[in-house]
């Protein structure tokens, strides 16, 4: 048996020199970046007017529900609160009532809490959005779309095409309606990776933020701190001075009108920010119904021999646990105490705290931070 050693040699260059293509091309693909990332690089002084209106701002709205997704008064307040807080069961019995009355945001909640319990409870679930989005609701009908990962984990049943359809075209409704949001959520279909869909994406997240809608500027914020939309091999560049320093005022404007996750940003990024600023989000964290872990640790933190301020902390504890209807936090902050070599409190010292924990719920006008496009608290 002959063997044709030049025609494996050639054969053998030939897969060597499609690997080397393949690789060079892999490697164009990660470094190369898209008009879209080429925009993203810039960083955030691109957001020339919100940048203005971060100057021109007056610090701390007083309206504590001036970017709540919905007031007290509003069928859908409570039941959402309750949602926020991780007490389903509660959430539950106010949606059910709304449900019957053919609500169709309610609905979508309802439907939302419940469609991953179990196998069994994911077909009444999706149910619910049907109606939901026959009734208008574009955000119920994307919950259905055969493209939406979550649908094919917990409804894969119930998820067709018809419905992502459905929902683009209402949300197209909405947008040529003038609603900004419906607008923004639209552009999240647009694939082109040119500059000017970030360049429209700019002037939606700019337009939503007049509008009190922060979630836009969230999702941007967090994509240039990760820096998310950059190639791949540039993705572990440290940010400069000067953006982290425009990022921190871009923060301010969603933390000052009232915006909890944007709080979160000032404790997660606290190096950013004076103390004194620090501070102040930490007594709006109180007020608006925020994460009360940021008070546990702001004391835990600072306090040494300072037992006002560990009553403080532990008040916050207690306060969260009740809101949540658990025991988990005192049991955490004890044990943070311990950790930090500080004495447990006194029962004369728990008094005081619960008193105060009971003056923090009192007080409190919390604010709807989820919707239907971010409903995980």
């Amino acid at each position: 048996m002959n063997i044709n050693k030049k025609l494996i040699y050639k054969t053998l260059l030939t897969i060597v020199g499609v690997i080397i293509l393949a690789v060079g091309g892999l490697m164009a693909y990660l470094a190369i970046p898209s008009g879209f990332q080429s925009r993203q690089a810039e960083g955030p002084k691109v957001l020339t007017e919100l940048l203005k209106m971060a100057q021109e701002s007056q610090p701390f709205n007083p309206d504590p529900y001036i970017s709540s997704t919905y007031r007290p008064g509003d069928p859908l307040y409570e039941p959402l609160l309750y949602i926020q807080r991780h007490r389903q069961g509660k959430a539950e019995e106010l949606l059910h009532p709304l449900v019957e009355q053919g609500n169709a945001d309610a609905m979508y909640w309802l439907a939302q809490i419940t469609y991953d319990d179990s196998y069994y409870s994911s077909g009444p679930a999706a149910k619910l959005f049907q109606k939901s989005a026959e009734l208008g609701n574009p955000y119920a009908a994307l919950r259905l779309d055969s493209n939406n990962r979550e649908c094919q984990m917990f409804m894969s049943g119930y998820c067709d095409q018809k419905w992502g359809k459905l929902g683009r075209k209402l949300l197209q409704e909405r947008a040529e309606k003038g609603d900004k949001k419906a607008e923004y959520y639209l552009l999240q279909y647009d694939e082109d990776s040119s500059e000017e869909v970030h360049k429209e994406l700019e002037r939606l997240v700019t337009e939503n933020a007049k509008n009190h809608y922060y979630q836009p500027l969230e999702k941007l914020l967090t994509d240039y701190f990760g820096n998310w939309h950059m190639p791949f091999l540039d993705r572990d560049k440290p940010l400069g001075k000067r953006k982290k320093l425009l990022l921190s005022e871009l923060i301010k404007i969603a933390a000052d009108n009232n915006y909890i996750p944007a709080i979160n940003m000032v404790f997660q990024y606290k190096k950013l920010f004076k103390s004194d600023y620090i501070h102040i989000n930490l007594i709006k964290i109180l007020n608006l119904g925020g994460d009360l872990i940021h008070c546990q640790n702001y004391y835990i933190n600072k306090s040494r021999k300072n037992r006002e301020e560990i009553i403080d902390g532990t008040s916050c504890a207690i306060a969260k646990d009740y809101i949540r209807g658990e025991d988990s936090e005192m049991l955490i902050f004890n044990f943070s105490l311990k950790k930090n070599k500080l004495d447990k409190l006194t029962s004369e010292e728990l008094q005081k705290a619960e008193i105060r924990a009971q003056k923090i719920i009192k007080e409190m006008t919390p604010m709807i931070y989820i919707d239907e496009m971010n409903p995980r608290p």
